[in-house]
Order: structure tokens, then sequence, then C-alpha cells
């Protein structure tokens, strides 16, 4: 390891560090001793990380209120950046939501970083082609049954228990703040990107099951199965073939057919 790479590397911990040491390397000036100095950089690491983060999570910052800024510090604390790209420093924030106290009390806030986070990933997701109802013109009668669907890489289904979706809708308009409900049942959303913007849509437990099924590559017929626990199999099929007529419409199906 070269000096400079030392030095760089002695400056990083003590900017990441607990408590405030001090660098040999740092020396006192007119204007502030080397404490000062290091407790600058430092202060400004972490408001640049909690400001990326601000930026990633609009509804959570909606939901949360006057007291976003010290839930970030939070996860800022016991979550230092790990990557080069502070782009991606927010992964970690719904699972820390999860377990860290006090906001893990409130189960809403996990819920609501998931779907910002799916939201900023599906929009930063490479692009795919996308499958057209044209595109199917020529697929054969008897080539159906097994005829594959890939949904687009950027698809994310997303359970929850609250209304979140209107928190980060009133984030992206900048609207009022809406009243937090609670629903008995779990609740599903689908989040996708079409050309350059994120969508995002509630969705009943049939469609969550024919995607699921999608997704793992199963055949045409077997999504058809799985509507049929739905619905029975008078419906099965032209059910499918509407929430198929949907997907195409929403660009949710990437080219890449297998059959």
């Amino acid at each position: 390891m070269s000096h400079l790479q030392a030095l760089q590397q002695h400056m990083l911990q003590a900017v990441l560090a607990d408590k405030l040491p001090q660098p040999r390397e740092l020396d006192n000036d007119r204007r502030a001793d080397a404490a000062r100095r290091l407790a600058i950089y430092r202060n400004g690491y972490r408001v640049r990380l909690r400001d990326a983060l601000a930026t990633e999570f609009p509804g959570l910052g909606t939901l949360v209120g006057r007291r976003f800024s010290t839930l970030l510090d939070s996860y800022v604390e016991a979550h230092p950046s790990g990557h080069y790209n502070i782009r991606w420093h927010g992964a970690g924030v719904a699972a820390f939501l999860e377990y860290g106290l006090p906001w893990r009390n409130k189960p809403e806030l996990a819920e609501m970083a998931r779907l910002d986070w799916a939201i900023s990933t599906s929009f930063d997701a490479p692009d795919e082609p996308v499958l057209a109802a044209a595109d199917l013109a020529d697929v054969p009668a008897d080539a159906w049954a097994n005829l594959r669907l890939s949904p687009q890489s950027h698809l994310q289904i997303i359970s929850t228990h609250h209304n979140i979706e209107a928190f980060r809708r009133a984030a992206d308009r900048n609207v009022k703040r809406p009243r937090l409900r609670r629903y008995d049942k779990a609740r599903h959303l689908l989040v996708w990107r079409k050309s350059l913007t994120v969508h995002y849509r509630s969705i009943e437990v049939d469609e969550v099951s024919a995607l699921t099924g999608a997704i793992h590559g199963e055949p045409f017929s077997a999504l058809c199965e799985r509507l049929c626990e739905h619905h029975g199999p008078a419906e099965a099929l032209p059910l499918t073939a509407s929430l198929l007529h949907q997907w195409l419409a929403s660009g949710l199906i990437s080219c890449r057919l297998l059959n």
C-alpha cells in the first residue's frame, strides 16, 4: 500500500468512526484545530448520505414527517455506506426499519420504504424490449399451452397492510399528507416502468398469483390453472386473456419468450 493509499484509508476510518480520533496527518491552523477540521468532514459526509436518502425515499418522508431527519440519521449511523456509489446506500433502509427501535413499532414505515426503493430501482433498471400484442399474432393455437411469458426484470410486487401508495402519491404530487389507514388483509402493489415513467397500482390476489407464475417461468396453461384456483375453470381462460391484454398494454412483458 502506497503512502497516499494509507493516508486515504486512515482518513476514511477517522470519518466513519463513532468517536473523533485525531489523525496525525491533520494539523491545526488559524481557523480551526485538527479535531474541528475532522468534525467538519465527518458531519459533511453524514449530511451528504442523509440528503441522498431523502431523495430516494420521498414517500417515507411524507409518512414520517418531522422525524424524517432523525430516522435517516439513525440509519446512517447504524449503516455506513458500503458501496462506492452513494445511490445504493438506501438498499437496507426497509430492513433497518423492520428491526431498529423505535421504528419497528410502526410496520408501515418498512412497507413505505420498500415501495420507495422499488420505484427507485425500477427506474434505474436496464431497458428491455417490450412484447406487443402483434408479436403474439403468429403463435399457433396448439403452442399457447406451453408458451412462457417473461415479465420485465424491473417488475416488483409488494405486500402491505397500509395505504402507503397514497403517501407516495402525495409526495410525487406535492399535495397534502393523507391519513394513514390499516387494512385487515394484506394488499398487493405492482411496481414497473414503462418507458421513462415508473408506475404503481394495486392488484388482486389472482393477478399476483398469475404474475408470480410467469416470473417463475411457468407456461401459459399453468397460469390458467392458477386462476382456476380463484375463479373456477369457466372464468379462468377469459380472465387470463384479459390480464394478458392488460400486461401487454402496460409494457409488463419482455420480448424474451420461451417456447
